[in-house]
């Protein structure tokens, strides 16, 4: 098991503390948090099994020593947190030393005889405690990364500080973005005729300090107009940048599609943020979608909607309807706003090359979209055998992880490399032909 494994697991993992007792009330509750600190020569020594069984080990000696009523969880690889129900620091402070010596005693993993070295933090509340617990836990990750050499493999015990730890914890979406924290995930869209990657859609994640990796359905729901222009605008950046990447290692990805809300089309100042952005990176404006729902689409909305998407699609970029088929687009609109393609809804694709309902759908809204010479999309495309019907009947791109997942964008050249390396020529249909 390497150390950068490790750290990501640990970061990844710091949100199941959040899922099992983050918004349990604070008060009367003090966090100590056990880190193993020989974790990395362990890992090495012992690989990932031996080290699964220490974890397993010292978890049980935990629990073995504390009260039935206070709580242990491995929130992360080598990270211990324990939850301490009313008691007195004098009280937790003996208990946290007991736990440390306990875990420190030998450990036979294996056949092989360890020792493992403890540093622990006490975060204990004071006259304002924060809401919930999460927010110790928070606090006491900060205070044991912070640590000096010298005090590792002793127990601290701190204050929780609002000012110093809560900081920590952003209480929303532009919060969130301003401190780095939005990241775009992108998922390839190929091209049903020639095999190829053409573009990547992006997908916003948030990765979150507590609560771990967040899709947008944890968040987007309780966003303001505020939160969504800052994650519009942080998004964007990643989809420039992502574009400047794959040129410099050489892949032809023609597009990248950028998801915007009503909030955003409604701004007036968002067309002229996109258009200097993308003149600031010196990418062309025909590399960028803009993808809007149907729902909300140009053809169902306000004046200042209708002005800022005539706006992008006579400025050169590019306009995707998504969700196709499930909002009200007027089909003379769809030619007079400019609208590259259209992205059938997955409710729409799933089984298409089998149910006969569905079949009917798809064929319909491709014959539509072949008269009004409008490009076509099937999203949510998740077996070779709906890939295959689609290629078959005229589909123009598809997307979904019949292709691949969404990933990070340090992940994409590696996915690049794969696909082009293994690149099948386009599945059959077993035993079947389209009609």
């Amino acid at each position: 098991m390497r150390m950068n494994s490790i750290i990501w697991l640990k970061e990844r993992c710091l949100g199941r503390v959040a899922r099992i007792f983050g918004r349990q009330p604070a008060r009367d509750r003090i966090v100590l948090l056990l880190r193993l600190e020989n974790l990395s020569p362990l890992a090495d020594h012992l690989g990932q099994a031996g080290v699964a069984h220490l974890f397993a080990q010292l978890s049980m000696r935990m629990i073995d020593t504390v009260r039935p009523q206070d709580f242990v969880q491995n929130a992360a690889p080598g990270v211990f947190t324990i939850l301490l129900r009313t008691r007195s620091e004098v009280e937790a402070l003996r208990i946290a030393e007991r736990l440390q010596q306990t875990c420190q005693a030998e450990c036979p993993v294996n056949g092989i005889t360890v020792k493992p070295v403890l540093t622990g933090v006490l975060v204990q509340n004071l006259d304002k405690p924060p809401r919930h617990v999460a927010q110790l836990v928070r606090c006491g990750m900060r205070h044991l990364n912070d640590n000096p050499v010298e005090q590792l493999g002793r127990i601290k015990l701190v204050a929780y500080d609002r000012n110093g730890c809560g900081d920590l914890i952003p209480a929303t979406v532009k919060d969130a973005a301003i401190k780095g924290q939005i990241q775009a995930y992108f998922q390839p869209q190929v091209c049903c005729d020639t095999g190829d990657v053409t573009g990547f859609e992006a997908l916003a994640r948030w990765n979150h300090p507590v609560r771990g990796l967040l899709g947008p359905q944890d968040f987007i729901p309780s966003m303001n107009k505020a939160d969504h222009n800052a994650l519009t605008h942080a998004m964007l950046l990643q989809c420039l940048l992502a574009l400047q990447l794959w040129d410099a290692q050489g892949w032809n990805i023609k597009n990248v599609s950028l998801n915007v809300e009503q909030s955003d089309l409604s701004d007036p100042a968002f067309v002229d943020m996109v258009l200097w952005e993308l003149d600031r990176h010196e990418i062309s404006r025909d590399r960028l979608i803009i993808e809007v729902l149907e729902s909300i689409g140009p053809m169902n909305s306000s004046d200042q909607i209708r002005s800022n998407v005539m706006r992008l699609s006579q400025a050169g970029c590019l306009l995707d309807l998504d969700d196709f088929g499930i909002g009200y687009a007027g089909l003379g609109s769809l030619h007079h706003f400019g609208v590259n393609r259209i992205k059938i809804d997955r409710g729409f694709v799933t089984d298409c090359h089998r149910d006969p309902r569905q079949r009917r759908m798809v064929l319909a809204i491709l014959a539509m979209a072949e008269r009004l010479e409008i490009k076509t999309l099937a999203e949510g495309v998740e077996t070779s055998d709906e890939h295959s019907y689609l290629a078959q009947i005229g589909c123009g791109f598809v997307q979904g992880y019949a292709v691949a997942r969404p990933m990070p964008l340090d992940e994409t050249g590696a996915f690049m490399s794969k696909f082009l390396d293994a690149r099948p020529t386009l599945p059959k249909l077993s035993g079947r032909r389209a009609s």
